[in-house]
């Protein structure tokens, strides 16, 4: 579904508001892939949710219990006059939970800390990113939790990615690495990691 605050993704959008449309309502299930983050799931409940289910996920597996709920942040939200669809939105809703939230343009493999892989394997952390499922439709930009990476054991050896879509049926979706590469560069390789504050202005979380 279409939102009237269509994702536009460009340099500057890293540092200040993007904008995630669509969501639908899914049902339950979750087994999750051996080696993936067990991250408890939560659905978007509205269209435009995707973003706000999303973070939940990711800060109540940083925190290790469930705190944050999609309504309870969606509520948060609308009392402090902050658009559920803008990124930078969400990151000020964080620092005031006392949470800080990376967002970079990322790429599966390279150096730290711009890799996927790195901050799923090494740093443990479930990484939000954005997928669009219609080729040149930023308005149906998608957030969804990437929570695993794993080689495929049928078949010639490849590289499936697991994540938690808050707006599926299905809520547990894994693709080929080629696949999903396709869906998350139309997302202009946004994706977002819920870490706990730097400890100085300095300090830098990726590392």
């Amino acid at each position: 579904m279409r939102s009237r605050h269509p994702l536009v993704m460009t340099v500057a959008w890293a540092l200040t508001a993007g904008l995630l449309a669509g969501c639908d309502t899914p049902s339950r299930i979750i087994k999750y892939p051996e080696g993936s983050l067990q991250v408890r799931f939560e659905d978007a409940t509205a269209h435009s949710t995707c973003l706000v289910a999303s973070v939940a996920m990711a800060a109540n597996y940083l925190l290790g219990e469930r705190v944050y709920t999609e309504a309870g942040i969606r509520q948060a939200l609308h009392r402090a006059g902050l658009y559920e669809t803008r990124v930078g939105d969400l990151q000020t809703y964080l620092a005031n939970e006392k949470l800080h939230m990376v967002v970079l343009k990322g790429t599966l493999d390279g150096k730290p800390p711009l890799s996927l892989r790195y901050w799923l394997q090494n740093r443990g952390y479930p990484v939000i990113c954005v997928i669009n499922r219609r080729e040149h439709s930023p308005s149906f930009n998608h957030a969804v939790v990437v929570i695993g990476i794993s080689r495929t054991l049928e078949g010639p050896p490849a590289d499936s990615i697991h994540y938690l879509d808050p707006a599926s049926p299905l809520q547990l979706h894994s693709e080929g690495l080629d696949a999903f590469e396709t869906l998350w560069a139309r997302g202009e390789n946004a994706m977002m990691i819920v870490v706990a504050p730097p400890t100085d202005a300095g300090s830098d979380p990726g590392r």
